[in-house]
């Protein structure tokens, strides 16, 4: 769920997990996996909520995914 409620733990919020996501992502892009290793050490979450926080960044045009070589990486703004 997007918004979170005072019974969810806000650490495995998608808000939260997007943040996450996006801080590793400033820092290098990461290949799908490599990245859900990462988080997975870090929060513990599940394949899940890894994919359903992705979802989210995708439809907010935060990331972009590379199909042929499996990258995440932060979307750039076109200068325009």
């Amino acid at each position: 769920m997007l918004i979170p409620n005072k019974h969810e733990d806000l650490s495995k919020n998608l808000l939260v997990l997007g943040g996450d996501i996006l801080k590793e992502l400033k820092k290098k892009w990461h290949n799908i996996e490599e990245l859900y290793i990462t988080l997975k050490f870090k929060k513990d979450i599940s394949l899940d909520t890894y994919y359903d926080t992705l979802t989210f960044l995708r439809l907010s045009e935060l990331i972009n995914y590379n199909n042929e070589t499996y990258h995440i990486f932060l979307k750039k703004e076109n200068a325009t």
